[in-house]
């Protein structure tokens, strides 16, 4: 709602490398890994003070009056700021205001403003850092998680934000940290409580978003519950580029419709939801119309959309296949910190603001239309909610890991489809369908593995271990993906997060896998036409172990079926 209860569908984008440079943003790969790393060049050659000169022209130059225009003729009401703590404290001068430290981002909300756009205020790099990647600020670091100082820092600052904005009506909401993946679900929840009531001290009302993991957001729980005023859920979605499988229709269309569970956890939850990032970038992949499709979705289901990138830069310029709503007409300018002198470092700096420029004009135009002309989605196979059934098999026991949908058992022959829900066998918690025996000692167990439907690229099938039917138990697992690649996995220990070991495209469905477990090590085999083949091995501490065969849909609001025929389990010794 606007100030005067007026619903409000929230549509834009990120000012990315603004506050926050990415040099592949530049067309510049290989130059210089991160920001920190540029920014400490030019001072040990020209001094803090012409460092800060070359950085600020960079700052005005980079988003002018032409481009604030041009944000608003793809229709968009609202941009998400990427911000870097170090633009408002130093390292060497923890919880001191630089002098200029609010400069940057009053005038990148005035300007919001004045062209009629609200604003979210993006932490992408917090103190610290949330993960190893450069698009923190600073790579390598991930430190925020057990360096409890910089937690406090983090805390301090969001309250001197918050105090600043506070009655800036422009300003709707405060995105505390992006893309946390670099800690555990309980790490984000416990940095998320720790951030929370310092923004609450000083701003009582405004949003507030918690990031959620690269998979969901469950683990927060109801804000409301938690006591949380105005929270909601923020996921960056990138399907065919960071997951869900290849670049292609078909996956974007499976993503819409994935979209509608989460709509309803949404719903449930009666919270404000932010996709902070997305892009389908791939004219192969629906493009422009794809886009569309997203933010008439988001729409719909009442979301914030704001997609990466306003302006992305490239090697040879132009915008096929591009990140951006904007790109450089002509080949993109490239600099050397180490090399280029003062000079040239100010007329780069300053070069942005007359650039030549090109508009994605596809993207622009299918975003604006009022009744655009769609290409047809893939059509795709009916959602299965409930299973057929749920029989027993002798010996052998179903359990729905973690919070996995209600799967079930359908025996035929000497075989059976074991039909299974849940999100993944991976990250920290894992959920899915398992039908296991308790097993002491050495033993193996292999299974023909006919079938698994494809609700997901990352849907899996096959042979587990594990130490507990705990959600973090530490396990090995070799199972297939609907594609028929092979992939050994593990979690070392309980709560770690899972790792791929080694893979394999040899096999095909309606061959064996097999696991052996001797003394602490458990080997991996597949079966080809001439035999058994290791595929790799893993430890596994522990005497009595849950051993048995996975159905995972990767999609928790529908189920997989998963094929199987000549389960074997036989002790060794």
């Amino acid at each position: 709602m606007d100030p005067k209860g007026k619903p409000v569908t929230l549509k834009g984008c990120n000012l990315g490398n603004w506050f926050v440079n990415e040099f592949w943003m530049f067309g510049m790969l290989g130059v210089d890994p991160d920001q920190f790393d540029f920014e400490a060049k030019l001072s040990e050659r020209f001094g803090e003070a012409k460092k800060d000169q070359i950085m600020d022209r960079f700052k005005a130059s980079w988003m002018t009056e032409r481009d604030w225009q041009n944000i608003r003729s793809f229709g968009f009401n609202v941009v998400r700021v990427p911000m870097n703590y170090r633009m408002f404290e130093d390292d060497s001068k923890p919880n001191v205001l630089k002098p200029n430290a609010f400069k940057w981002i009053d005038h990148a909300v005035n300007e919001a403003e004045k062209h009629g756009m609200y604003v979210i205020l993006d932490m992408h790099g917090i103190q610290g850092g949330q993960s190893v990647y450069d698009h923190t600020g600073r790579r390598n670091q991930n430190k925020v998680w057990t360096d409890l100082s910089n937690q406090d820092r983090a805390a301090w600052l969001w309250e001197k934000i918050a105090t600043r904005y506070r009655s800036h009506g422009a300003v709707v909401a405060y995105d505390l940290y992006n893309e946390p993946y670099g800690g555990t679900k309980d790490q984000q929840v416990a940095l998320f409580k720790r951030l929370y009531p310092s923004v609450r001290k000083a701003d009582p009302a405004k949003l507030i978003f918690a990031h959620g993991n690269y998979d969901d957001f469950t683990h927060y729980g109801d804000p409301k519950k938690n006591g949380w005023k105005n929270v909601g859920f923020q996921m960056h979605y990138y399907p065919g580029l960071f997951g869900f499988g290849s670049p292609v229709p078909k996956v974007h269309a499976e993503h819409l419709q994935r979209m509608e569970s989460i709509e309803s956890q949404q719903n449930t939850l009666n919270v404000p939801f932010l996709v902070g990032e997305f892009n389908v970038v791939f004219d192969a992949a629906g493009g422009a119309g794809m886009m569309r499709r997203y933010y008439d979705a988001f729409a719909r289901y009442h979301w914030i959309g704001t997609m990466w990138s306003y302006k992305v830069l490239s090697a040879d310029g132009g915008t096929k296949d591009s990140w951006g709503m904007v790109a450089n007409r002509d080949k993109s300018r490239r600099i050397d910190p180490a090399k280029s002198s003062f000079d040239e470092m100010m007329e780069w700096a300053g070069s942005f603001a007359t650039e030549p420029l090109v508009i994605n004009e596809p993207l622009r135009q299918m975003l604006t239309a009022k009744s655009p002309r769609l290409d047809p989605l893939p059509i795709l196979p009916p959602v299965m909610r409930d299973a057929p059934g749920d029989a027993v098999l002798p010996n052998w026991a179903s359990v729905d890991l973690g919070d996995a949908r209600r799967g079930g058992l359908v025996v035929k022959g000497d075989g059976f489809d074991l039909y299974g829900g849940g999100n993944d066998i991976w990250g920290e918690r894992d959920s899915c369908r398992f039908l296991a025996q308790t097993v002491s000692g050495d033993f193996s167990i292999e299974v023909r593995l006919d079938f698994l439907m494809d609700t997901d690229s990352y849907a899996k099938a096959g042979l587990m271990v594990r130490t507990s039917d705990e959600p973090d138990a530490p396990f090995v697992l070799l199972s297939a993906f609907p594609s028929g690649e092979l992939q050994l996995a593990t979690r070392a220990t309980k709560g770690a997060s899972a790792s791929g070991k080694e893979s394999t495209t040899d096999w095909k469905f309606g061959h064996r896998l097999r696991l052996m477990r001797q003394g602490g090590t458990v080997l991996a085999e597949y079966e080809l036409p001439n035999g058994w083949k290791p595929l790799g091995k893993v430890s596994l501490a522990g005497n009595s172990l849950r051993v048995g065969v996975v159905s995972l849909s990767h999609k928790n609001d529908r189920l997989t079926r998963a094929s199987y025929g000549q389960l074997r389990l036989l002790p060794k010794g």
